[in-house]
């Protein structure tokens, strides 16, 4: 028998510690685990111990079961974004098209003034989640303390030239 290398040892570690914690945060037993995603509740318990991962199929049906990434899964911090694509906000996009008057539709995107509908995605973009943005973000910032433009780098349109 062979050992497991370390790389794939650490994994384990990494998805079993998320899917406790994924776990917990909803309450859920492992035996309701097991019978969200279609397996035995041995699978989901060697998992959790991290004495096994899950194959490619248990990771996506676990991730939609916790509303997670698969990458937030298998705890990567950077998700990989493709350079042409946008970052939409569905959420406004819907609030303004149930608007029933062009002055509501209006008053919908003067209150939403700080907001985008849309973000176009550069080459060499990154997803991460909002705390590590904000920890990038600041430790450009700090800097340039006497900037006029710092806090845009927090809230893109909060600072008004």
């Amino acid at each position: 028998m062979t050992k497991a290398n370390p790389q794939r040892r650490e994994l384990s570690k990494v998805v079993a510690a998320n899917l406790r914690e994924l776990r917990a945060r909803r309450n859920l037993t492992q035996d309701q685990v097991a019978q969200a995603v279609g397996c035995h509740e041995s699978a989901v318990s060697r998992w959790e111990s991290g004495t096994r991962l899950p194959p490619c199929t248990d990771i996506i049906a676990l991730a939609d079961l916790f509303g997670v990434s698969c990458d937030e899964l298998l705890g990567r911090r950077e998700q990989p974004v493709l350079a042409g694509a946008a970052l939409v906000d569905q959420g406004l996009l819907d609030r303004l098209s149930d608007s029933d008057s062009t002055e509501e539709f209006d008053r919908k995107v003067e209150a939403a003034a700080d907001h985008a509908v849309w973000i176009p995605v550069e080459e060499g973009a990154v997803l991460v989640p909002v705390a590590e943005a904000m920890r990038r973000a600041r430790e450009v910032a700090a800097k340039f303390p006497d900037s006029r433009f710092r806090d845009r780098l927090f809230r893109p349109g909060s600072a008004r030239a």
